[in-house]
C-alpha cells in the first residue's frame, strides 16, 4: 500500500496560516461576519431539508425560508456595513477625540497610515504599507487603538444591520416572496393539523 507523504500538505497549510492577508482576514469582522453568514445559508437550508422526520412540504417550506433569511442578510449586510461603519466610527472617533487629547493623537495617528495605504501609487506599495501597519499594530500601541475603535464600529454597526435591520425588513420583503412560491394558503394549511389536534385534546 503507497502512503502519501503528509509533510507538503502540512507545508502548504502553514503557509496558508502564516500568510498575513490570512490572518488579517480572519482577524476581519466584516470578513467574519459574512463568512459566518454564507455558511448560515447554505448549512441550515441543508440540515432542515434531510431531517428524516420532519414533513416533507413542511421542511422544503422552512428550508425555502432559511436560506431566503439568511441570503437577505447577507446582501443587507454588505450592501450597507461599509457606509454604516464609516459613520459610526466617525462618530465614536470625534467622542473619543473629545474625551482625551492623547485619544485623539492615537486616532490621528491610525487614520494618516491608513490615508497612505488608500493613496498608495501601485498595488506593491499597497502591500508593503498594509504589511508595514501590521507590523505597526503588533510593536507599537498607539496604532491599536485606532485599529480596536474601527473594530468596535465594525461590531456596532454588525448589531444594528442583523439584530435590528435584517428582522423588521424581512418581515415587509419575505413574507410576500415565500407567498408568491408556496401560495398564500400553504400557511393556513400547514396550521390545520395543529389547530385539529388541540381540538381534540
Amino acid at each position: 500500500m503507497n502512503v502519501a507523504p503528509i509533510q507538503p500538505k502540512l507545508n502548504t497549510i502553514q503557509r496558508i496560516l502564516s500568510n498575513p492577508k490570512a490572518a488579517a482576514f480572519a482577524q476581519n469582522t466584516v470578513c467574519a461576519i459574512a463568512v459566518e453568514t454564507t455558511l448560515k445559508a447554505t448549512g441550515r437550508p441543508l440540515f432542515i431539508y434531510h431531517d428524516k422526520n420532519a414533513n416533507p412540504q413542511s421542511k422544503k417550506y422552512a428550508a425555502t425560508k432559511e436560506f431566503l433569511y439568511q441570503s437577505f442578510c447577507l446582501g443587507l449586510y454588505l450592501g450597507f456595513i461599509n457606509p454604516i461603519k464609516k459613520f459610526v466610527y466617525d462618530k465614536m472617533s470625534k467622542w473619543q477625540a473629545g474625551k482625551d487629547p492623547e485619544n485623539k493623537r492615537k486616532i490621528d495617528l491610525y487614520n494618516a497610515f491608513q490615508y497612505k495605504i488608500g493613496k498608495a501609487p501601485d498595488k506593491e506599495s499597497k502591500k508593503a504599507l498594509e504589511a508595514k501597519l501590521g507590523e505597526l499594530l503588533h510593536t507599537n500601541k498607539d496604532y491599536r487603538f485606532g485599529k480596536g475603535l474601527k473594530e468596535l464600529s465594525a461590531i456596532v454597526s454588525t448589531v444594528f444591520i442583523l439584530a435590528g435591520c435584517a428582522p423588521v425588513l424581512s418581515q415587509i420583503i419575505l413574507h410576500p416572496v415565500m407567498d408568491l412560491i408556496f401560495g398564500k394558503g400553504n400557511k393556513n394549511q400547514k396550521n390545520q393539523p395543529a389547530k385539529t389536534a388541540q381540538a381534540k385534546a
